[in-house]
């Protein structure tokens, strides 16, 4: 039996949860960003039976729900952070899962670029990041405009949006915090998440305004 809704949204945020508790714990666990993606998506998906994944689409291909680096509908300038940009090109989410729902009534991939919106729908999206070490302050923050802009794009559907920021060590995390402050704590229905191990500071919490199971919101006020 297919997954419903409310399921992938307690299996999403519990998988969060374990990134999380795995990172604060052993935050060299992880060598890369893509080491993030790929334990998320295993702590996600084996929280089901491999048939609750399963999905048939309207075009008959056999599929799963979840997927890494799924395109998205609208279409961007990556540098420049503006989208319905008529020779951008789509972006991509970290991680993606379909609207179990919506599977058969719409396509695994459309043949042309007019036909975006019969592809499946992206009922849960996540993006992630790694900062650490003299990592630059201004393409971490770039990154998190970029995957915020691609959460909020109304035309790619989202219904569940997180944005997950994991930081290690980094010498630029209070500027980081400071320049990004305003971008994220009016943000209503995304989840941004922070989460930070250092040898000076262990913190874990929402910089939106949208909760995420018992962490408490973090709002910085600088000078």
């Amino acid at each position: 039996m297919m997954v419903s809704k409310r399921q992938l949204v307690n299996i999403v945020d519990s998988s969060i949860n374990d990134l999380v508790r795995t990172f604060q714990k052993d935050p060299y666990f992880f060598y890369t960003e893509n080491d993030l993606h790929c334990y998320l998506y295993h702590e996600i998906y084996s929280k089901l039976l491999p048939e609750g994944w399963q999905c048939r689409t309207k075009d008959r291909r056999l599929s799963i729900l979840l997927h890494k680096e799924y395109p998205t509908k609208q279409r961007y300038s990556a540098k420049g952070l503006k989208e319905n940009v008529p020779r951008g090109a789509r972006g991509h989410f970290d991680l993606a899962i379909w609207n179990p729902e919506k599977t058969e009534g719409r396509v695994f991939s459309a043949k042309q670029s007019a036909s975006f919106e019969e592809e499946q729908e992206t009922f849960v999206a996540i993006e992630l990041d790694l900062i650490e070490g003299n990592n630059g302050l201004e393409q971490a923050v770039h990154h998190l405009k970029w995957d915020l802009l691609k959460l909020r794009s109304a035309e790619n559907e989202i219904k569940h949006g997180y944005s997950l920021v994991f930081v290690r060590d980094w010498i630029h995390r209070d500027r980081f915090l400071k320049e990004t402050r305003d971008e994220v704590t009016k943000e209503k229905a995304i989840v941004v998440l922070y989460v930070e191990k250092s040898k000076e500071k262990e913190l874990v919490g929402s910089l939106s305004q949208k909760s995420f199971l018992n962490y408490k919101r973090l709002f910085y006020d600088f000078e």
